[in-house]
């Protein structure tokens, strides 16, 4: 819940009305989804439970699109809409800026590339659309952009969204906001986002920055109630003064991830013609990210996953005390590989005192080693590994996480055993009801009260069912070890960096 106050400063900045118009027009559009990109963007504006009758299409010819009725010009439109959309052909852009502007358009998306991207042309017709905007103290969001996605458009709607966005597909909608240089970054991680549990509120695509760049946007995410962890991709920083600053008011509260994508002969070369950007070089990028708390990676897949383990992080209020790490597994090979990874990533894996050791032997069968890891591989006891033994380590004051790896979905189990000829009963049936009630509503409170994170691993993919309980009651669960320890590592050294300033 948010403070009326937390609503009025959100409220008051521009970037609202374009995250949350209550009606656009839309240049570009028209009835041929295949061939036209502006027509999949109106498409999935309506797909998100945009009121159509708040929705203008201007074209030329047309009548009607996507039936909804058309205009010829902005300026026949019955009102002023709060929002202009536009992918049209850039020589065309500033005609249709000022004829906005007269309509009295104050926000504008501008999704046309050809801009300062293409060289000294470029640059001029940069320059027309900049003075438009001066002229009628218009906010735009471009050009070269796809726009903006937001999961919380009428929050009360789970699934309503708003979404200029080329990609029909849409996250959860969760604690996580990014703003990207790449409409690529913004948009096209969104299946594997749903498919990890990576839970996106808000997505910004900003183009080439023309006029709201990533400091504006920033500004807009610290005061954001909705956004507790934020994620950058970066060509290029216009005001870096501002950024640092900015930044590093925001990190002790709000945790940023970011890829910086220049800083070699190559991807500068990439990035003009990308964005018309022109990069820095890495070492002082890197400086910047250290100064002022970001988290820095190359990798998509680290990106989505560091945002994914520090959004829970700061959904319940769990961070790490210290570095030391526990380490649970039903396998010896997983075990060793998560012991090395997690030293290599700057995680302790200490062996536990005698007292603890004889405590964990009590539920353990001869062959299994108590020293950390807890190797059980001969142990098919899932209520030990998964609650009992995590339970144990949190009361020794020994450790500061726990990774456990073993899980796996015994309702395939069981299928499989059913398939086989085998009598399946009733408290087998059932243990899909017990995970629930005996093992995830427990851990949870228990991590709140220890503020010792959990993370669980197993070979499955997330769309497994039992992958999917986890995920519901937001207990972190990761398919295969490589990534727990390097998730758990960033989270320790946020957690770390956070207590300075507390």
């Amino acid at each position: 819940m948010t403070s009326n106050h937390e609503e009025d400063l959100n409220e008051s900045h521009f970037l609202y009305s374009i995250l949350n118009p209550k009606s656009i027009c839309i240049f570009g559009a028209n009835n041929n989804l295949l061939t036209t990109m502006g027509s999949m963007q109106l498409r999935n504006i309506i797909a998100g439970g945009f009121p159509k009758e708040k929705i203008y299409p201007i074209h030329p010819r047309l009548k009607e699109v996507q039936g909804i009725k058309a205009y010829k010009n902005v300026l026949d439109l019955p009102k002023t809409p709060d929002l202009a959309f536009i992918i049209l052909p850039p020589r065309i852009i500033p005609q249709i800026m000022e004829e906005c502007g007269k309509k009295g358009i104050k926000r504008l998306i501008i999704t046309s590339g050809g801009f300062r991207e293409v060289g000294t042309d470029g640059f001029e017709l940069s320059q027309k659309i900049n003075n438009i905007a001066k002229k009628y103290h218009m906010r735009f969001i471009g050009p070269n952009c796809l726009g903006i996605y937001n999961g919380w458009y009428q929050p009360e709607i789970i699934k309503s969204h708003f979404n200029t966005m080329w990609i029909y597909y849409f996250p959860k909608r969760g604690n996580i906001s990014i703003a990207s240089q790449s409409g690529t970054i913004a948009c096209h991680t969104f299946w594997q986002a749903n498919d990890w549990a990576v839970k996106i509120g808000k997505s910004i695509s900003v183009g080439n920055e023309n006029n709201i760049d990533l400091v504006d946007i920033l500004e807009f995410f610290k005061e954001d109630p909705q956004t507790s962890v934020i994620g950058l991709y970066i060509e290029e920083i216009k005001r870096g003064k501002e950024f640092i600053k900015l930044v590093k008011e925001i990190t002790p509260k709000k945790p940023i991830v970011a890829i910086y994508a220049g800083g070699t002969e190559a991807t500068t070369r990439s990035i003009m013609s990308h964005t018309g950007a022109i990069g820095g070089n890495q070492k002082i990028f890197d400086a910047v990210f250290k100064e002022t708390g970001i988290i820095s990676t190359d990798s998509i897949t680290d990106f989505l996953y560091y945002l994914r383990t520090l959004s829970f992080a700061q959904n319940n209020k769990i961070f790490t005390n210290g570095n030391r790490l526990g380490i649970i597994t039903d396998s010896g090979g997983s075990g060793s590989m998560m012991v090395k990874t997690a030293e290599m990533y700057g995680l302790k894996v200490p062996e536990f005192s005698e007292y603890l050791q004889s405590e964990i032997r009590k539920y353990i069968p001869p062959t299994a080693s108590a020293c950390n890891p807890i190797d059980v591989t001969f142990d098919i006891d899932f209520l030990n590994m998964f609650l009992k033994f995590p339970k144990l380590l949190m009361k020794s004051n020994e450790i500061d996480a726990i990774i456990i790896y073993g899980v796996f979905d015994f309702d395939d189990v069981m299928e499989t055993m059913s398939k086989s000829g085998m009598y399946i009963d009733e408290t087998m049936k059932n243990l899909s009801q017990i995970i629930d009630l005996r093992v995830l509503k427990p851990i949870k409170r228990l991590m709140k009260k220890y503020s010792i994170p959990v993370f669980y691993v197993g070979p499955y993919p997330y769309r497994y069912p039992w992958y999917q309980k986890f995920i519901s009651h937001d207990v972190p669960i990761f398919d295969f070890w490589d990534y727990p320890t390097k998730c758990m590592s960033v989270l320790a050294k946020y957690s770390e960096y956070r207590k300075r300033f507390n």
